[in-house]
């Protein structure tokens, strides 16, 4: 079969392939789990391709013999690995198909390559050289860079609280992500990086962005603001309190948002995939939810909207119209 005759894997059938290559990896594994997982191979023929492509996938990380990658390849195929991290990126790299993984510049190499991260569900506490304090929010990673005249972080995925006090030294402060660049000298803020665009939200102080494409038109905001903006231009900018993101309390909050966003929020607390019947996912729900226990959050909702929670395996979750 030729390059151009190699079927197509969608990414929902390659995270599918993922989810089950790590789940079989677990210690004990039950016998519920193996006729879930003959049945999901049996279902489609796109489900046995993406599980034998996973099959080659896991033996080429194996076989690896780059110094500098072969810790990767151990942590990826690792049972500890924090699922939904390992089952997002690798997805991707196997529907890409052969060769995409060894690509340096990927953000799954980038990831590993961290100078600090935090896992799934975690939320940890920094405190940098010069006194500036970062708080990263779950499955979170940063680069670090000092030098004479500045001040350096890049965010590379997920999200954090940055913190400069009169604590801090008084140098500038950069912080880089994929659409631009954040400045500051003193200020409290949150960075989050998403798909194709930034979210800031400033809590004391001020910082000036500058999209990574328009270099000559920086962007000032001051406390109380929000922005989230694009390589190119501003997207959102509107009031935001004062007071610091709910989750840097350990706490989740949700204040009449749609069921799917909440799941989606939620997820990102937890290993695997979590999700809700597509008829369900504009249902409301509201409260503030410790995120110590992401098990409780999902049941409790559950009670108040009257649905039910079906575990298909311990990591997928999914709600569903509850049956009389």
């Amino acid at each position: 079969m030729n390059r151009e005759d190699t079927p197509v894997i969608s990414s929902d059938v390659a995270e599918q392939a993922m989810h089950w290559h790590l789940e079989l990896q677990e210690t004990d594994v039950s016998e519920a789990t193996l006729s879930a997982w003959m049945r999901w191979r049996q279902a489609h023929p796109a489900h046995e391709h993406a599980w034998q492509r996973a099959q080659v996938f896991a033996r080429r990380m194996h076989d690896i013999r780059s110094p500098d990658q072969r810790p990767l390849a151990h942590a990826t195929l690792r049972p500890s690995l924090s699922r939904r991290s390992a089952i997002k990126q690798l997805s991707v790299l196997l529907a890409a198909g052969a060769g995409a993984w060894l690509t340096k510049d990927t953000a799954f190499v980038q990831d590993w390559s961290a100078d600090y991260h935090s896992r799934i569900g975690e939320q940890r506490r920094l405190t940098l050289a010069d006194k500036t304090r970062v708080q990263l929010n779950t499955d979170s990673a940063i680069n670090v860079v000092f030098d004479r005249e500045i001040r350096r972080i890049k965010l590379l995925r997920g999200e954090m609280l940055v913190t400069r006090d009169n604590l801090a030294e008084g140098r500038l402060l950069s912080v880089d992500t994929a659409e631009g660049r954040l400045e500051s000298t003193q200020a409290k803020f949150s960075v989050r990086q998403r798909a194709g665009f930034t979210q800031v939200s400033v809590f004391q102080g001020a910082l000036v962005i500058t999209p990574a494409l328009q270099p000559h038109q920086p962007i000032a905001l001051k406390a109380g603001e929000y922005v989230s903006f694009s390589p190119r231009e501003v997207l959102t900018r509107q009031a935001t309190a004062l007071t610091a993101p709910a989750w840097s309390q350990g706490m989740l909050v949700a204040q009449g948002q749609r069921l799917g966003d909440f799941l989606e929020d939620l997820s990102r607390y937890r290993r695997g995939h979590l999700a809700c019947d597509p008829a369900l996912a504009d249902l409301r729900v509201s409260g503030t939810f410790p995120l110590d226990n992401t098990e409780n959050i999902i049941f409790a909702v559950a009670d108040t909207l009257q649905l039910d929670v079906q575990q298909f395996t311990r990591y997928w979750v999914t709600l569903k119209p509850r049956t009389a």
